[in-house]
């Protein structure tokens, strides 16, 4: 298993666009793209697991900071992503519609 963390601000143009048409829309510049490359069936080794849930366990850290600087509550940003989940599952997260 592969990963990678890319700041949206810091992104090449051509890199960028490639995020936004896989995502099929547009990032914006607060944003972070994660990839992750999975092979199924394949049991990643025990370093590689752990650099995951490391990296996992900083994005919900740096979330939780911004979620706290902007005053927003547990409750709200999970309000917040339940209707993003939804938006996405029902096809309207597309680009332009958001």
């Amino acid at each position: 298993m592969e990963s990678i963390v890319r700041d949206v601000k810091s992104v090449e143009s051509d890199e960028r666009r490639v995020y936004e048409v896989v995502l099929g829309r547009a990032l914006e510049e607060n944003q972070r793209v994660l990839v992750m490359v999975l092979n199924p069936g394949a049991e990643p080794d025990e370093s590689i697991r752990r650099k995951a849930m490391a990296d996992f366990q900083e994005l919900c850290r740096q979330g939780t900071e911004h979620r706290q600087r902007l005053g927003v509550s547990v409750e709200e940003a999970d309000q917040a992503l339940e209707e993003a989940v939804r938006a996405v599952r029902s096809g309207k997260g597309k680009s332009g519609n958001h």
